[in-house]
């Protein structure tokens, strides 16, 4: 059955939606707010009906030209077809949507959408699936039907530049039976390129496909992860010494008002996949925390001390916490590196949570970087810790709004929300909320 409708607006998870005067609300992507459309329909749900774009028959002044040849089929990019301004538009009205359907926030309170500096060529982490073939490739969108790709526009140049040379080499059809997935990674400090094989069990790669990817002119290291470990495959030889030692680490130098921190990591960490952009969010959640000068801090969710090394810079006494082990190695490493005395707990945040609550501790700020799923339950204990400040560091707005909600009804005031573009040409947006002590 086909359907023409008038988008009204785009909803959280990137479709437009559309109220037809009489029937069901219908959803369909790649459309935007105000186009008229043909649609077919796909599948019949309970609440609304799932449509697929046919043809735009009215399109909206700021549609555009989609600039990647992969984009519809593969599940990645969903919001190339708008300007950039009106992107940025479509993002914030999700954000407002998702807290305003809340009631913990007036209208007002969503602020304008921070820009990315770079609207292409900005991601420097990239995760592809690996076919049966060793084709690199992603899923198609809520699909596991493959489309092999030789180029990504919205990966930083040196990428796209290595993924075409691995490719060529053919190396990962030896490893597709036991590799399903890679991820090529550049440093922000150097444009070094990091190859992360992501095997299954305790498969070996073996030593002549590693010696193959390694004279690969545009992939300077190899490393591997196998659960939750994480080792480099090609190790450095130091010619004074005939010893062999682990590659230069992935790292970022991030300007601060007074000074400059350099943080570092491994493969095996998170990190924001926008460089330029994390800049910019370190920034606005440094200005949100104000002056630290004897204040402690707890930092949940840590990682690598994105957040708690500028903290702690910024007079705060930090207290970071993040189950990955690799990642506080590093955070540790970090905090050496800038002269500054942290303490870094490799641990789960729940269970850590009640252990600060049972040893009655308090705090003077809280920071969160969740990941998608958000903190959930453990929010609660969020304002039995007495804090402050909350700021909370969200790249799902649902999961966001549910969170807000508990803490909203703890004693807390959602003082501020920036919505943040960490993640141009697509519908996904970070969020720093702003909780204060009511």
């Amino acid at each position: 059955m086909k359907h023409i409708i008038k988008i009204k607006k785009i909803i959280v998870g990137g479709k437009g939606l559309a109220r037809p005067d009489s029937g069901k609300v219908i959803m369909a992507g790649f459309v935007l707010p105000g186009e008229t459309v043909r649609i077919r329909e796909i599948k019949e749900l309970p609440g609304y009906i799932e449509g697929e774009l046919i043809e735009v028959i009215e399109p909206a002044a700021t549609r555009i030209e989609p600039g990647c040849d992969y984009y519809g089929e593969c599940g990645g990019c969903d919001l190339q077809h708008g300007e950039y301004p009106e992107q940025l538009k479509i993002k914030k009205a999700i954000v407002r949507e998702a807290l305003v359907r809340t009631r913990v926030l007036s209208d007002e309170i969503v602020q304008d959408v921070v820009p990315s500096p770079d609207q292409w060529g900005y991601r420097c982490r990239l995760r592809l699936q690996i076919d049966k073939d060793g084709q690199p490739g992603f899923f198609r969108k809520k699909s596991n039907s493959f489309i092999a790709i030789n180029t990504c526009p919205v990966a930083t140049a040196a990428i796209n530049t290595a993924l075409a040379e691995l490719d060529s080499t053919r190396c990962l059809k030896e490893l597709a039976a036991n590799c399903d997935e890679v991820e090529l990674l550049q440093s922000p400090a150097d444009q070094k390129i990091t190859l992360v094989l992501l095997l299954k069990g305790s498969y070996k790669a073996p030593g002549e496909i590693i010696q193959a990817i390694s004279e690969c002119d545009h992939i300077n290291y190899i490393s591997c992860k196998t659960g939750k470990d994480f080792f480099y495959l090609q190790r450095q030889i130091d010619p004074d010494t005939d010893t062999a030692t682990d590659p230069p680490p992935l790292s970022q130098t991030i300007p601060l008002p007074d000074h400059t921190c350099t943080l570092s990591w491994s493969g095996g960490c998170f990190s924001q996949v926008n460089a330029a952009q994390n800049e910019q969010l370190i920034q606005i959640v440094c200005d949100l925390a104000g002056d630290l000068t004897g204040k402690t801090v707890l930092d949940l969710f840590c990682g690598m001390g994105n957040f708690s090394i500028p903290l702690a810079m910024q007079g705060g006494t930090v207290t970071g916490i993040e189950w990955n082990r690799e990642s506080i190695k590093w955070a540790k490493l970090n905090a050496e590196t800038a002269g500054i005395l942290c303490n870094f707990f490799a641990a789960d945040v729940n269970k850590s949570l009640h252990q600060l609550l049972s040893d009655q501790q308090q705090v003077d700020i809280i920071i969160l970087d969740p990941p998608r799923k958000g903190i959930g339950k453990a929010a609660r204990l969020l304002p039995k810790l007495q804090p402050e400040r909350i700021i909370y560091i969200s790249c799902d707005p649902a999961t966001l709004a549910r969170d807000l909600v508990i803490l909203c009804n703890r004693g807390y005031n959602l003082a501020k929300l920036i919505p943040v573009d960490m993640f141009p040409q697509t519908h996904h947006i970070e969020s720093v909320a702003l909780l204060e002590k009511t």
